[in-house]
This record gives C-alpha cells, sequence and structure tokens, in this order.
C-alpha cells in the first residue's frame, strides 16, 4: 500500500511544476552546447551536460508541439473572424512526442 501511496505523491509534485517558456529552454541549451564545444569540461560532466542537453531539446519540443496544436485550433468565428478555442493538452505534461 505504501508504494501506492508514494506514487500518487510523485505524479501530484510534478503536475504541480508549470512548464518552462520555450525561450528559456532554448537559452538553456545554447548554455549547454558553449560549454559542450568548449572542451574544458570532464568525460563525466561533459556526458551530465549533454543529458540536460537531450532534456532540453525534448521539453522545447513539447512546447512546440503545444503551441503548434494551439494555432490548428483557430477556427472561424459565426462573424468570419478568427477565434481562438482554448488548448487542453492531451494526456497531460511529459506525453510529448516519443518517436524524436
Amino acid at each position: 500500500m505504501a508504494r501506492q501511496a508514494d506514487k500518487g505523491e510523485k505524479g501530484g509534485r510534478a503536475a504541480e511544476a508549470p512548464p518552462e517558456p520555450y525561450d528559456k529552454l532554448v537559452e538553456r541549451l545554447e548554455q549547454v552546447v558553449g560549454e559542450l564545444e568548449s572542451g574544458g569540461l570532464t568525460l563525466e560532466a561533459s556526458i551530465e551536460k549533454f543529458a540536460e542537453g537531450m532534456r532540453l531539446v525534448r521539453d522545447a519540443g513539447q512546447r512546440l508541439d503545444e503551441a503548434e496544436r494551439r494555432v490548428d485550433q483557430l477556427v472561424k468565428s459565426a462573424a468570419g473572424e478568427d477565434e481562438e478555442v482554448p488548448f487542453e493538452p492531451e494526456g497531460g505534461r511529459g506525453q510529448g512526442d516519443a518517436g524524436r
């Protein structure tokens, strides 16, 4: 039973954190790439930076996918003007495009 409670707590904490804005993800990714390209990191630090960069790429891709879906939801109103329909992400945070 304790295991089930632990799973619920983990899910609750992850859902509380707001997603990082796309611009901040790209800014941080550029910093990580610069650090990797500098050649001044140890092998272990390089691997950690690479892993961080891959997470940033995945998260930024998810933000772009969400933005694309929002754009796709623009519909014509009865008066012929564009109207935005609120976007509700499917499956919640972290589902992203696993095929990338």
